[in-house]
Order: C-alpha cells, then sequence, then structure tokens
C-alpha cells in the first residue's frame, strides 16, 4: 500500500479508537479503500498486544453463522466469562456490514447480535438458552457500501461507533501513486 495523507489520518484515527476500545464504520463506495485501509493497520499492530479477526458478510449471513465466528476466535478464561488472552484485545473486522437480508421486521439478525454483545457484553448458548457467555476485551471495527445491500444498519449499532465517510481518490493523489 503506498501511503498517502488520507490513509495517515485513518491510521491515526483508528490508533485513538483502538486504545479507547471503541468501533469504527467506514462507509464508502466500493474502490475508496475502506478494507485495505483496516487491513494494512491490522498487519501494522502489535501482535504482543491485540489479536484481528475477520470476516465478510453477505446477504445469507445470520446471527448463529456470526457467533460461530465470534466464539471461534475467544478462549474460556473463568467460569462463563470468554476472551483473548489476558492483556491482548482481540478486534473483529466485519466488511459489508449492511450485506445482511433483512427479516420481515426490518432487522438484521447478525446486527442484532453485535449490538447486544457491545451493549451487554454477552452471548447466549444456542443450545442451552439458559447458559450465558461474557465476552470481555473484544471491539468492533467494520465496512459498508451504501450503495448495496439493504443501504442502511441499525441505529442502534452506529451509535456505538464512529462513522467515518471515505471518498474516492483525488486526481492529485492518484498521480502521486501511480505515477
Amino acid at each position: 500500500m503506498v501511503p498517502t495523507a488520507e490513509t495517515t489520518r485513518q491510521t491515526f484515527l483508528l490508533n485513538i479508537h483502538v486504545a479507547a476500545k471503541k468501533g469504527m464504520i467506514y462507509v464508502g463506495s466500493a474502490g475508496t479503500g475502506k478494507t485495505t485501509i483496516i487491513k494494512d493497520y491490522f498487519a501494522q499492530l502489535d501482535k504482543e498486544a491485540t489479536i484481528t479477526a475477520s470476516m465478510n458478510f453477505n446477504s445469507y449471513t445470520d446471527s448463529a453463522a456470526l457467533q460461530v465466528v465470534l466464539e471461534s476466535n475467544v478462549d474460556k478464561r473463568a467460569g462463563r466469562t470468554y476472551g483473548p488472552p489476558p492483556s491482548k484485545t482481540l478486534i473483529y473486522f466485519l466488511d459489508d456490514y449492511n450485506m445482511p437480508y433483512l427479516d420481515k421486521y426490518g432487522t438484521q439478525s447478525p446486527i442484532c447480535l453485535i449490538r447486544q454483545i457491545i451493549d451487554y457484553g454477552l452471548v447466549y448458548d444456542r443450545d442451552h438458552l439458559e447458559e450465558k457467555k461474557l465476552l470481555v476485551d473484544i471491539m468492533f471495527a467494520g465496512c459498508m457500501n451504501p450503495k448495496s445491500g439493504s443501504f442502511i444498519i441499525d441505529l442502534r449499532l452506529t451509535r456505538h461507533a464512529t462513522v467515518i465517510s471515505c471518498l474516492t481518490a483525488e486526481r492529485d493523489i492518484l498521480k502521486t501513486i501511480y505515477f
């Protein structure tokens, strides 16, 4: 990746948000570099303090599939508490946040699960609904293209994240990169 003023700004913002454990959602049309910025940032993170995991959403993604991915990246700590190894933060990168299918009530089950985790820090065991799994030391970052999928995501989720717009690179920046 060729660093530009914009990618440097985005790296700065990502550093601030990871330190505060606050989620981010990048919004922009295809080709604006949303996914590339985050994946490049993840490659530069201190592996001793941070673990990353990724999942691409599509119209068939449901909360059960998301929960399998989320639980596969955490370890049991004590009792009902799950998370990354002690003294580490796990950052989930969810690409195409807005792609899951809207159900008849206008909701998206994976988005509702993410919001539940952020709000309450837990998921329920799907085989034994009376059992809760407490999730600690995790955060979410994601991207969405407002021109595809359901076009929106739940405002109850976006209130927990900083929403950043990514624009198509200007001609001067493209000349710097390619010439």
